[in-house]
């Protein structure tokens, strides 16, 4: 998930009509970074209340059930942010093979460890080893395949997410140039048209479940192509913003519209709603009202050093937390233990964040450098890993 991992900042694309600032060059997006990590959190915290079952009185295991409700549409929180930071980090000259091995050094590493590690918890769990899923989970693929919850969730389940980022790693070398020539009106009607098309979706999924007979969740959550207009709103987002043409609420307002639907919203809209159609007007605005914040130097709560490093571990955190909820999971269960809520969910918090700062500075930073020192000297281009 590439909106979990940093990336640079490169020199904005200027705007034909008078009156706009362009953003200036360089800008750290450092409040993308933090607000990363709380959108990583908050997927953590669904998956444990959701997932954990062997703690809590259930009155609060149910409050925390509802509280995490929206969780889910964390993801498509990444989705946009993901098209956001890659038009943002968009090199001109760039060329394809060049930005998918980019993306792959930065993604797939971590992915191969933690896939590794899923497999020896599930070993130690006694489970059964599947080989068609551990294929398809290793080529990221599993979230092609209709109505197979094994294949989606099979191993590390969470990488199913990458599934679909490697969807949009692929498109996005076509769809750049095509967005770098339309006009601000243009991609005010691009960004426009794509949180209507996510917003409006649920209504006609009845219909396309009746044609095909794939599961709702299929259609909506998990297919790929179905995420890619998040995606490409992302990335229109992020040209308006390095033109200085977007126009919107304030980082505050914005925040303030995130948490009235994730707290209240999704909870009185269908449920088909609550996996991206409720949130995706709150997220748009968020990430472009955060990342404003950063070009024209505004307050920030999410700029600070330690959040921003959160931030930036948020991808690592990202992978090993499920593992993390069912290996305790499992322990306690083997041996009987029983603990309250919270410490529970700090017991778990604290080894997924350890988990995740190993993984970030062992196997994704070195392996970013070690594979790019490679290609460069194979290729003679300069390493990166952006």
């Amino acid at each position: 998930m590439s909106a979990l991992s940093p990336a640079p900042s490169v020199p904005p694309v200027a705007e034909p009509a008078s009156g706009i600032r362009p953003a200036p060059a360089r800008v750290r997006l450092d409040s993308l970074t933090g607000l990363r990590w709380c959108a990583a959190f908050l997927v953590f915290c669904y998956h444990f209340a959701y997932e954990q079952a062997v703690s809590g009185i259930p009155r609060h295991v149910y409050r925390l059930k509802e509280l995490t409700y929206a969780g889910p549409s964390a993801v498509s929180f990444f989705f946009i942010l993901s098209g956001f930071v890659l038009a943002w980090s968009a090199r001109s000259q760039d060329t394809a093979g060049r930005f998918w091995w980019r993306r792959f050094i930065r993604v797939y590493p971590s992915h191969v460890v933690t896939f590794c590690l899923a497999v020896i918890m599930l070993i130690w769990m006694g489970r059964t080893l599947q080989p068609d899923v551990a294929a398809g989970n290793l080529g990221l693929i599993q979230a092609w395949v209709p109505n197979r919850r094994d294949w989606w969730f099979g191993y590390n389940g969470v990488s199913w997410s990458l599934s679909c980022e490697f969807l949009f790693y692929f498109t996005f070398p076509f769809v750049i140039p095509i967005l770098r020539r339309l006009k601000s009106r243009g991609l005010w009607a691009v960004v426009v048209a794509g949180n209507l098309c996510v917003a409006c979706y649920p209504f006609f999924t009845g219909r396309i479940v009746r044609a095909t007979g794939w599961d709702a969740k299929f259609l909506l959550y998990i297919l790929p192509p179905v995420r890619l207009a998040e995606f490409v709103v992302g990335i229109s987002l992020a040209l308006l913003v390095k033109r200085g043409a977007w126009r919107g609420p304030g980082l505050v307002s914005s925040l303030a519209l995130c948490a009235v639907t994730v707290f209240g919203l999704v909870h009185v809209m269908p449920y088909n709603f609550h996996w991206a159609a409720c949130t995706v007007v709150p997220f748009t605005l968020t990430i472009a009202a955060a990342a404003r914040a950063d070009v024209l130097g505004e307050p920030s709560p999410f700029r600070n050093p330690y959040i921003v490093y959160l931030g930036e571990i948020s991808f690592a955190f990202y992978l090993v937390h499920e593992m993390v909820i069912f290996s305790t999971r499992h322990f306690f269960r083997m041996h009987h233990v029983g603990i309250p809520l919270t410490l529970h969910m700090g017991l778990v918090a604290s080894l997924s964040l350890l988990g995740a700062v190993l993984l970030h500075e062992y196997v994704e930073k070195p392996g970013v450098r070690l594979l790019s020192r490679d290609r460069s000297s194979a290729s003679g281009t300069s390493p990166s890993g952006a």
